[in-house]
């Protein structure tokens, strides 16, 4: 008989994968019409020669959801925020569905939710009114993924943590023609840390200059968190939202 021939088929390229829909709400009696862009862009390893990353090996894939308000006639007077969570290990998905973005899980008040199942309702407090958002994935979290065959783990390190959002937010920028408009960071816990390295980072390596940034649950020092016998910055610090949280429930 024969001898059974392998044949190996060649593996698909990863190619950007984006889908843009349109949708609307009301805050204060007046509409808000936005158009939301979701999906995922493929981060490239950068060239020794010129340190570009076009054209080059994928490395991974980075999800994003988008929003932006139509009518809209001059966009470089028009404020894009960008927005991560912290963990490290988490997606977008709190600051996105919580706090800032078009839509929220309504969940009642803290010390009073609501039981499931939730659902999803009209955010009359969404940042959209004043600036367009942008929720971020880090690599290994949401739907984030490094391509077949790379290590997630290379990314979970402060510095390539830095350089995967970093060059993601380099991509958008450069791609949907935002360069110059007023562009913030707002992250949360783990998130400030990174949106205070990408701070000097993007202005370094990208030459991007940002306009502000706002930290949720602020944490750039970590000695301030961690208790222990002799160190009483923690206690020190933590002891006013014990009391305000202590008070708030009664």
């Amino acid at each position: 008989m024969p001898e059974e021939t392998k044949t190996t088929e060649a593996k698909p390229t990863p190619q950007d994968q984006l889908t843009t829909t349109q949708h609307s709400l009301r805050i204060g009696g007046k509409e808000l019409r936005y158009s939301v862009t979701c999906g995922t862009v493929v981060l490239r390893e950068e060239s020794e020669k010129d340190g570009t990353a076009e054209g080059h090996k994928p490395k991974a894939k980075v999800f994003f959801i988008a929003y932006t308000k139509e009518g809209v006639a001059d966009r470089s007077q028009r404020p894009i925020t960008f927005s991560f969570n912290g963990g490290p290990g988490s997606s977008s998905v709190w600051l996105h569905l919580g706090l800032l973005g078009p839509k929220r899980v309504e969940m009642g008040d803290a010390g009073a939710l609501t039981p499931p199942p939730y659902r999803l309702v009209d955010n009359e407090h969404t940042l959209l009114e004043v600036s367009d958002l942008v929720f971020i994935d880090p690599v290994g979290t949401g739907y984030s993924r490094m391509v077949e065959g790379e290590k997630t783990k290379e990314y979970h390190g402060f510095k390539r943590d830095l350089e995967s959002v970093g060059e993601f937010i380099r991509l958008y920028t450069h791609r949907y023609g935002r360069w110059n408009s007023p562009k913030y960071l707002i992250g949360e816990s783990y998130g400030t840390t990174r949106a205070a390295g990408l701070s000097g980072y993007l202005q370094e390596r990208h030459g991007m200059y940002l306009n502000g940034l706002m930290l949720v649950s602020s944490i750039l020092d970590f000695s301030t968190a961690r208790f222990g016998p002799g160190h009483d910055l923690p206690h020190l610090l933590f002891l006013p939202s014990f009391a305000a949280t202590a008070w708030y429930h009664r």
